[in-house]
């Protein structure tokens, strides 16, 4: 824990609180606004990680080569930049453009910042630094979609855009406290940059988080209208984001230490099962309250998965393309968000309910499990 990795931390927490901003008020725009179907919602909502999917692991191999520090800078400011025209043109196919766009510079900004945070951790606690790193997200998530439900209820989804954009450009300038230049590395004799579009250690990882992280995505695409249909609009999903991400906050905060202790085999297989009861919660109990039990399990799950699995890529990984590593393991994150999203927004439409898709979430985040089998155990870190 030291100044610059603090630095690095609060950079990506306003990133973060600039995104969830359009968590719960971007599938209200394109359904009240723009009148579009949940499948429209899907597509505008995964648009986003279908181009940050591709880019994700270049921008990964730019960083190991240039710098985190332009991946997180120029990230922040072009996601601000594309946030602030969502509603200038009033379409929906211009708004999936603008996605695709968003979804490029989020690559570089979250790589930046989540390289630039392992660098400066020791091999015995990566885990850890993984989870103390993650806070940015999830403390972002909590304030986020209450200050874009409040922005959307008062002045609607321009002041949202506005307020994201202006955060962005603080984030960008935080960004400055990475490093210009690539860390010095020495590489072991003999070793050799790895060729493949996507690292080989993050591949069976990547794909066991993406089968964890369906469900979850429908969960930030469509909760906000499920709450608004359980309570015929008279409660936002605003203290539902909040109370999911406390959960998460305390766990990465109180337990930051447990993927470590755990082990990456022990911590995935935890998370991935509350992952599951937690949907499950919310597709078969249909009442404000079974939103917040299930978002509570749910969250559980999700405070170990990212660590646990990032255990498995980091074990794999030498320290020369750590940046192409992450990059990797994040191009599954967005893949996740680009099949999630549409796919569980066509179940909606198909059974005029957001409980049925919540149920697949929960059975794809099982099937996780099976990646398991083909995945071997982290050797022990050496002390520091």
């Amino acid at each position: 824990m030291t100044p610059r990795f603090g630095i690095i931390t609060l950079s990506a927490l306003g990133y973060f609180v600039s995104f969830a901003m359009l968590l719960p008020t971007l599938p209200r725009y394109v359904s009240g606004v723009l009148g579009g179907s949940s499948t429209e919602v899907g597509l505008v909502v995964g648009s986003f990680g279908i181009s940050a999917a591709f880019v994700r692991p270049i921008l990964g191999r730019l960083g190991d080569v240039y710098g985190r520090r332009i991946l997180l800078v120029a990230g922040a400011f072009l996601t601000g930049v594309t946030s602030l025209l969502y509603p200038v043109w009033e379409s929906i196919p211009i708004l999936i453009g603008l996605r695709l766009i968003t979804g490029i510079a989020e690559s570089g900004a979250f790589v930046g910042a989540a390289t630039a945070s392992q660098d400066l951790a020791p091999d015995d606690r990566r885990g850890e630094a993984a989870s103390y790193f993650s806070l940015s997200i999830y403390v972002g998530l909590g304030i986020g979609p209450i200050l874009g439900e409040w922005l959307f209820a008062r002045s609607g989804f321009d002041a949202v855009v506005q307020a994201s954009f202006a955060i962005s450009v603080v984030s960008a300038a935080l960004g400055f406290a990475v490093p210009a230049k690539p860390p010095a590395i020495e590489r072991p004799a003999g070793s050799k940059d790895t060729r493949s579009f996507l690292h080989p250690a993050a591949i069976v990882p990547g794909i066991t988080f993406v089968a964890s992280l369906i469900g979850v995505v429908g969960f930030s695409t469509f909760i906000a209208i499920y709450v608004d249909d359980l309570t015929n609009g008279t409660t936002n999903s605003a203290l539902v984001f909040l109370t999911y991400a406390s959960v998460i906050v305390f766990f990465r905060l109180f337990f930051a230490s447990a993927p470590d202790r755990l082990g990456a085999r022990r911590g995935t297989v935890l998370a991935l099962s509350f992952i599951a009861a937690g949907l499950v919660i919310m597709g078969l109990w249909a009442s404000l309250v079974g939103v917040y039990v299930g978002a509570i399990v749910m969250a559980v799950g999700v405070a170990f998965n990212y660590p646990a699995l990032f255990l498995f890529v980091m074990s794999g990984t030498e320290p020369h393309e750590r940046s192409h590593s992450v990059a990797s393991f994040g191009f599954f994150f967005d893949v996740s968000g680009a099949l999630g999203a549409p796919l569980l927004g066509i179940i909606v439409d198909v059974t005029g309910s957001e409980r049925p898709a919540f149920l697949a979430g929960a059975l794809a985040s099982l099937i996780g499990l099976i990646g398991l089998r083909f995945l071997n155990d982290p050797p022990p870190a050496k002390q520091l």
